[in-house]
């Protein structure tokens, strides 16, 4: 008998501690909740904003030709980046622009791309003169994204790479 305690114990601990962990963690809308768990419909009704929602970023590849093919540029940048290193470069845009102008382990050089510049700070510049914001989805996907125009993040004339 004091075996069978000993297994319910062994199931039934862990499944609480789960519990308990997972209980206290508010999940985001957008994020994928387990199957196994019941969801209350309020959750299944909401989604995630659409990319039409004023405000959110534009596809580069939508933009101006000039435009669009300065984000193809940084897109071909972090591609021969991964081609050689396995993974896409990781911090800020300052950073990640030391290791593609060879502050990385084989010293190779990948930019800044032909006829884009970077700031004091070594930030890449989008075409209106502020810093890209580079954001890795994986070690081999990475977004950029581009203030626009108007110079300011979160507005409708914002650029985001596909």
């Amino acid at each position: 008998m004091k075996h069978w305690n000993l297994i319910a114990l062994a199931v039934v601990v862990p499944i609480l501690v789960w519990y308990g962990i997972h209980s206290k963690i508010e999940t985001p809308v957008a994020t994928a909740v387990p199957t196994s768990l019941p969801v209350a419909p309020a959750v299944i009704q909401e989604q995630a904003p659409e990319p039409s929602i004023p405000g959110s970023p534009r596809r580069a590849v939508d933009a101006e030709p000039e435009v669009a093919a300065e984000f193809e540029k940084i897109t071909l940048m972090f591609r021969n980046y991964r081609t050689l290193a396995g993974e896409n470069p990781v911090g800020t845009n300052a950073e990640i622009m030391q290791s593609m102008m060879g502050g990385n382990p084989k010293n190779a050089q990948f930019g800044p791309p032909e006829g884009q510049r970077l700031n004091a700070e070594g930030e890449l510049l989008d075409p209106w003169g502020t810093p890209y914001f580079f954001h890795q989805l994986g070690k081999d996907q990475m977004e950029i994204f581009s203030a626009g125009p108007d110079r300011r993040r979160g507005t409708g004339d914002d650029l985001v790479s596909d």
